[in-house]
């Protein structure tokens, strides 16, 4: 409640006013610009405390982030970023507002399959959807951890089932061996003709590839220890370490791979000079000399494949024809999972097992029991 106006030595006139238990003091030349200045702090004082206890979506999808910054990678922050706003742009009809705009505390169930009716009916396939839709459910849940709200409307929504063929079977499949084979005959005078072999030879990631430095070449091994990676801004740049715990691990290498890797030596020799090779220099480069990034990479397998007759793949495409291989050459389970970075086995087996179908026959022809 507010005081009456007083009037300061200074000639300028005071009112003090209590807002959650705490007094407060405005000041005017006159009447009217005390009663302005009056009504503003009251405004802005109820802003921040609605900011603090009731937050919208958005402005506690900031808070989320920032108390994450330091334990979360830039990389995923980012890609969080965007499967986010690409749901707290989307207007709620019956509301009239941006689901970002929505307090916290009222978001419902309806406003829930309102996102996930628009993210669909814009294009994005099932996985899409539902992976943006983790993302709010992601941040609803700590909402309740920190008693902010009492209950998760994202639970009560089902994901979508997925109508389109999975990646691994697609543009992330394993290439048959005469896949193989046509592509690289095609790829032999392109600029990423030792990436995609040593890609496909050793089953590493492309962010791994590209943040090899001669120092992780020793004692007859590759020494994975670190990956290339998105900045929150967007910059890519060879992060400090691997996708994961398990990603930082010992690769041996045969006479395929140390072919391919002295021959990439011998060309960045040709293009860059014989200088001193500084042992944090990377091996495996963009064209340009940069550092590899995946997009200008599947552009030219893009190209290759029309060239070679091959249905079009991606980079990863490479690392489940390495599995394939090696579960087709009797691989162990457990061998593969500590070659590819894997945490668990079951990643390994969920990922690439449905490859021993094709063995079983084989295996089950050669088995003696007595």
């Amino acid at each position: 409640m507010a005081k009456k106006q007083k009037k300061r030595n200074d000639g300028r006139l005071r009112k003090s006013f209590t807002f959650n238990s705490k007094r407060y003091y405005v000041y005017g030349r006159d009447s009217q610009e005390l009663d302005d200045n009056y009504i503003a702090k009251k405004n802005e004082l109820k802003a921040g405390k609605d900011f603090h206890d009731r937050p919208t979506l958005n402005q506690y999808y900031e808070m989320w982030t920032e108390a994450r910054r330091n334990s979360v990678k830039e990389a995923t922050l980012r890609c969080q970023y965007f499967q986010y706003k690409s749901c707290a742009e989307i207007v709620i009809k019956s509301l009239n507002k941006p689901f970002g705009d929505i307090r916290l505390v009222d978001v419902t169930v309806d406003d829930i399959r309102a996102v996930q009716r628009a993210l669909k009916d814009g294009g994005n396939s099932d996985q899409t959807v539902n992976d943006k839709i983790a993302v709010i459910n992601h941040i609803l849940n700590d909402a309740i951890k920190e008693r902010r709200v009492e209950y998760n409307p994202c639970v009560a929504v089902k994901n979508l089932k997925r109508t389109e063929p999975p990646a691994r079977d697609t543009f992330h499949r394993a290439l048959s061996r005469e896949e193989t084979e046509r592509f690289f005959s095609e790829a032999v005078d392109s600029a990423y003709y030792d990436v995609f072999r040593i890609a496909v030879h050793t089953g590493a990631r492309i962010g791994e590839i590209g943040a090899l430095f001669e120092s992780d070449i020793y004692d007859n091994k590759i020494h994975i220890r670190r990956t290339l990676t998105k900045a929150e801004i967007g910059n890519m740049i060879i992060g400090d370490t691997a996708k994961t715990v398990k990603g930082q691990r010992d690769i041996p290498i045969n006479d395929a791979i140390s072919e391919i890797i002295d021959h990439q030596k011998q060309i960045n020799r040709i293009l860059y000079g014989d200088k001193v090779v500084n042992i944090h220099e990377t091996i495996f480069k963009a064209p340009e000399g940069g550092l590899l990034v995946a997009s200008p990479t599947n552009r030219e397998i893009k190209r290759i494949c029309k060239r070679a007759g091959v249905e079009v793949f991606t980079m990863h495409a490479f690392r489940a024809t390495f599995a394939t291989r090696a579960i087709e050459s009797g691989m162990d389970p457990k061998t593969l999972q500590e070659l590819l970075g894997h945490a668990s086995i079951k990643m390994s087996l969920d990922l690439y097992g449905h490859v021993m179908d094709s063995t079983k026959k084989e295996a089950m022809k050669s088995l003696k029991i007595i």
